[in-house]
């Protein structure tokens, strides 16, 4: 019986020819990232190993992403602290404040995570490295520590669970939708805990980087180990300037074993929506045209890139942000920021009436940036909606895709792109 990629990519990094599912695993790990919010207590848990140096300087990648800029004193002094500690240890790859962007979209877009690789975070949708064909994986402060020290780290490997994605896009129907739609799905039921969520099909060759990495971000939230593509030619060409290192493609063999295996035609997908506090109660737009919402939100690791901002370009050019409405859209990075820029994407955004934030992690984890007070409703294409996420706890948040929130920042109540005219 064959293997899955996976389970490939364990066995190779772990330097044997075959693994199975519940085995444990000490593999190789080609990169470790940790930020600025807990960066400081993953230094400090490396030197209660009583290691000094990490195993590879320029694999070992800085962030500061959650706090910058600092928006209160304590957070200031926390920066400065974690400074100290990338300083001390030489950290080739630091993306601080005028370099800085949500460290999963650096991790990806400057090449830090490579196809058949592993690469591990200490933030949780680490999954998004899946996006190029490497196993990402969340960890907490300690196993980071140890792989900082070693260059290693221990898995079970996980069972595997297959998405054939087959059928045609719709306008205006975006990855996110997609990957709400599967939320929907699945629900939240146990089933996908600790699994290899494995995506493939037409659909999925279909997409550009930045829909493959919404994808895979948001299958930590159905409790899956990790969510990952395998490298095809779009990968190839997104990779060629930026891969720091080389790699070779893998890809599940046709008699590999899956858990389970579900098929979605993506033409009868169309615009999505979670109804707050719960990730899993997905509703199609139009059972909720018309409810009125007081803040937008486009950014966070799931939906702040470039192809993000054109779609909300496209939409708002030339239009006007609701008076009723305060919308904050928030480039994943620097380098998409600029992009953005120079595309003009920025300027259109603008002269609607949206306000642009530097590049962070912002209102989504509710310490930053746009958070919610009591009483507001949200119409956010974040990642999670439980109550408190984004600030108070008598907020309600609503997910959805940057097509949605664009055009319902417009009319002031959420409104179905489809029936929109440009």
């Amino acid at each position: 019986m064959g293997m899955t990629i996976t389970e490939k990519i364990m066995a190779q990094n772990s330097g044997r020819d075959r693994v199975v599912p519940g085995q444990l695993v000490w593999t190789d790990v080609h990169t470790v990232m940790t930020m600025d919010y807990l960066g400081k207590q993953t230094f400090n848990k490396l030197h209660d190993l009583g290691v000094t140096d990490v195993f590879d300087k320029d694999r070992v990648i800085c962030v500061s992403d959650h706090l910058v800029p600092p928006p209160t004193e304590q957070f200031a002094t926390m920066l400065n602290q974690w400074r100290e500690a990338v300083r001390e240890h030489d950290i080739t790859h630091f993306y601080d404040l005028g370099r800085q962007g949500i460290a999963h979209q650096i991790m990806v877009e400057q090449g830090h995570v490579l196809p058949g690789k592993i690469s591990i975070g200490t933030d949780s949708h680490a999954n998004t490295y899946g996006a190029v064909g490497a196993v990402g994986n969340a960890v907490g402060v300690t196993d980071a520590a140890v792989a900082m020290a070693t260059g290693k780290a221990w898995f079970r490997v996980p069972e595997s669970v297959k998405f054939v994605i087959k059928g045609e896009w719709q306008p205006w129907v975006m990855a996110k939708d997609l990957s709400l739609y599967i939320m929907g799905m699945m629900h939240w039921n146990g089933h996908l805990i600790y699994k290899s969520l494995e995506l493939e099909g037409p659909a999925i060759s279909a997409l550009d980087m930045a829909g493959r990495m919404t994808l895979c971000n948001m299958t930590v939230d159905l409790g899956a180990k990790n969510g990952i593509i395998a490298p095809d030619e779009i990968t190839a060409a997104y990779l060629a300037p930026v891969a720091k290192g080389s790699w070779s493609p893998l890809a599940s063999d046709p008699d590999a074993h899956y858990d389970a295996i579900y098929e979605v035609d993506v033409t009868n997908v169309g615009p999505t929506l979670a109804m707050p506090d719960k990730l899993d109660d997905i509703v199609p737009v139009e059972k909720v045209v018309g409810r009125k919402f007081n803040k937008a939100f486009v950014g966070t690791c799931t939906n702040g890139r470039v192809e993000d901002f054109a779609m909300m370009a496209k939409i708002l050019k030339g239009k006007q942000v609701h008076r009723s409405v305060n919308m904050l859209a928030v480039p994943a990075s620097q380098t998409v920021y600029l992009e953005s820029l120079k595309l003009g994407y920025i300027q259109t955004l603008i002269e609607a009436g949206v306000a642009i934030d530097t590049p962070s992690c912002a209102a989504c984890a509710g310490i930053h940036t746009g958070v919610a007070g009591d009483g507001d409703v949200v119409l956010s294409a974040g990642n999670r909606n439980m109550k408190g996420r984004m600030g108070s706890k008598n907020a309600q948040i609503f997910l959805t895709s940057p097509a949605v929130v664009a055009v319902s920042a417009i009319t002031g109540e959420i409104t179905d792109p489809r029936t929109f005219s440009l």
